[in-house]
Parts: C-alpha cells; structure tokens; sequence
C-alpha cells in the first residue's frame, strides 16, 4: 500500500499545532492523524495521577467505554502502564512487542476494552514526562487490517518530534488556562468590581461585581456601545484622565498621578462609587507597553482609613487629611484645631480648601461623605 501523500501529511501537522494552542481542535487533529495511518482507532493521552476521561483525546470516542478505561479497568491500564516507563522519549514501540502478545491479550484491558474497539495491534510513541505522568500517541489497526509494517513506523518516528512539542505545548497553554480560570474565580470573589479597559474605555473584562454595577440603570457608571462611562459629564472627563495616567505610568513610573476618585450617580440620591485606576499590566523588558488599565470600583461605604482615602480620593494633603479625619470622627470645627494644634483661622482654611476638593458646602455633607468613602484597593506606598 501506497504511503500518505505530503498534502495529506501537511495538513495533519496543520492540525496538530492548531490543537495545541485550541483543545477544541484536537479532537480532529487526532482524528487526521489516525486516517494518515489508516488506523481503526488513535488515541493522545496522560497517563498519572488523578486520571479522568478529560485526559484522552480519542477517535470514535464511546462515552462508556472512556468511563471503564478510568473506572472499573484504570488499575489494568495503569499496571500496564508502568511498562511504558521503560521507553524512552520520543521513542517508537509495538504494543504487542513491548508487553508480549500473549501477556496483552490476556489483560482485561485488551479482552475488555481493546478488542471490542478494534484494536488488534498498534504502534505508538511516548511523547512527554513528568514527575508523575507521561503522554502518549498510539494507533491501532483492525483485526481486518494488514498489521503495521516498517513505513508506518518509520512516520511516526517521523512525526515523533512534533508530537512531542504538541504535547509539551498543550500541557502549558492547559496550565495557562487553568490559571486564567483560577484568577477569573479570584476576581469574581472579591467584594469590589473590576473593569479592564483600553485608553478610549472599551470594556474587556468585567467580574461579576463589575456586571452587577454596569446592569444597573441607577448606578454612577454604565455601558454604551461597549465603552464604560460615567454619567456626570465631569466625573467621564476625569475617569478618562485617570485611565490615560495610568497608561502612562506603564511608561513612566516614577511620573506622579492621580489614580482615585470619587464618581457620583445620576440623581441627589443616587449612589455614588470610588474608583482606583491602575495599569492592568506591569510592562516587561523587550514588551510593548500595557494598553489596558484596571478600574476598581466599590459604592460608598464605611472607610477604615479616613487619612489615606481622603487623600487618595479628594488629592488633599497630608494635614488636610488629617483635618478632614477629625471632623470626621465627630470632632467639632475647634476641637479638631485643638486636636491638631493649628488656629482657629488656619482650620478655618483646611476646612475651606476642603469644602471645594470635595465638592461640598457644609460641614454635615461633608463628614457624611468621608464616613462613606472606601478605597476599593489598598494605596500603594
């Protein structure tokens, strides 16, 4: 029999990176391995512990018999298994050869499970290890098909390479997703919404928090067209300049910004949110800068940090914060004079200059206002 064509052979490979990088495609890459060599089933696998049927990317894939490889038959498989351990990476081994013809075939895996898939001889490859697992390729032939000969082992010796960087590079991009899964998890668990946007505000990524504020047609920030925007006027003009900073910042570190600020609702009544705008993204040597930056946002609540909020969120300086957190305390306009040892006068000029940093007119508003204002994340020292 004639060997494969190189057209056929080309478009295996294609399918086998594009695997790699996508679990979804693997399936058929495996698939166009099994017709290249004509096979009646083939099978890319790990073999450790913690097995699952999520493990095998297989052809004509029985729902219960993948149940059985990994439930009543997994000791069988495992036992024979630890043979394979024997074959070094990359190498090329008959199945028949490598456990003995009569020692397969008396195996519960192969009377059990083998056989009645077809499976009358195969040739395969370990592809991968680790501490505690291995990966392997193995196609098999029918009891109606020529066995295996000298060519089809030689191709896969052939494709041995590739297969082996395609299992190497599924286990990472496995590995990446999984912690992308795991940080999303992080994120979706925190008490304070997260937004990444670029520079014009287009929403990438919203946890659920996030969702649960833009959904809400009262709130002080919403979605239009996919782009996050305030709905005071001023309050988008300065979130676009916090953004902007921040992707400044990726460029510049030591540049000074304002990163927090205080974003109000539509309405006298409407809840206001704190906000914290920071790269989403540290840059790395030899990267493009991050283009991306994360908004935290948290509605108004209780502060455990008078001082350092109001500096954060309202830009006053260290004594006016230290002012504004006295009165907040419930200090009196001279009692706070007193508290921090200034006149009576110079109080009276904090109090002013923080009146206009904080958009407020009384001295009520504005301990109503500090009492509830949260950094949604801690400030950096």
């Amino acid at each position: 029999m004639s060997g494969p064509s190189v057209e056929a052979v080309m478009s295996t490979v294609d399918s086998l990176l594009a695997g790699a990088f996508d679990a979804e495609q693997m399936p058929s890459a495996v698939e166009q391995l099994r017709q290249l060599f004509n096979g009646s089933k083939a099978c890319l696998a790990r073999v450790g512990p913690g097995m699952s049927a999520a493990d095998a990317v297989s052809t004509n894939s029985d729902e219960a018999m993948q149940r059985r490889c990994y439930e009543d038959l997994a000791e069988d498989f495992i036992r024979l298994g630890e043979t394979l351990r024997s074959v070094p990476v990359g190498a090329v081994y008959r199945d028949s050869e490598l456990f003995g013809e009569e020692v397969l075939r008396s195996s519960r895996a192969w009377r059990e499970w083998m056989a009645p898939q077809d499976m009358y001889g195969g040739i395969a490859c370990r592809l991968a290890e680790t501490s505690a697992s291995y990966w392997f390729f193995d196609v098999q032939r029918g009891q109606r098909q020529e066995p295996f000969g000298a060519d089809d082992t030689a191709l896969l010796a052939r494709f041995s390479p590739l297969l082996r960087k395609v299992a190497e590079l599924s286990r990472q991009v496995g590995h990446l997703k999984l912690q992308r899964d795991e940080a999303r998890g992080a994120l979706d668990a925190l008490a304070m919404a997260i937004v990444i946007v670029d520079r014009d505000l287009q929403v990438s990524y919203a946890n659920e928090g996030a969702d649960e504020i833009l959904s809400d047609p009262d709130s002080a920030v919403g979605l239009r067209q996919g782009r996050l925007f305030a709905r005071q006027p001023a309050d988008q003009r300065q979130l676009k300049r916090l953004v902007e900073a921040a992707l400044r910042s990726v460029v510049d570190p030591l540049e000074e910004h304002r990163s927090s600020m205080i974003i109000q609702g539509a309405g006298d009544d409407a809840p206001a949110l704190s906000a914290c705008v920071l790269p989403a993204a540290a840059a790395q040597a030899g990267t493009p800068p991050s283009a991306k930056a994360m908004i935290a946002l948290r509605p108004l609540g209780m502060a455990t940090d008078l001082v350092a909020s109001s500096r954060q969120l309202f830009n006053l300086t260290e004594s006016e914060a230290r002012f504004a957190s006295a009165l907040a305390s419930g200090l009196s306009l001279t009692q706070a004079a007193e508290a921090q040892g200034v006149r009576i006068s110079t109080a009276r000029t904090h109090l002013a200059r923080i009146f206009q940093k904080t958009q407020t007119r009384q001295q009520s508003q504005l301990v109503s206002l500090l009492r509830g204002a949260v950094l949604p994340l801690r400030p950096r020292v």
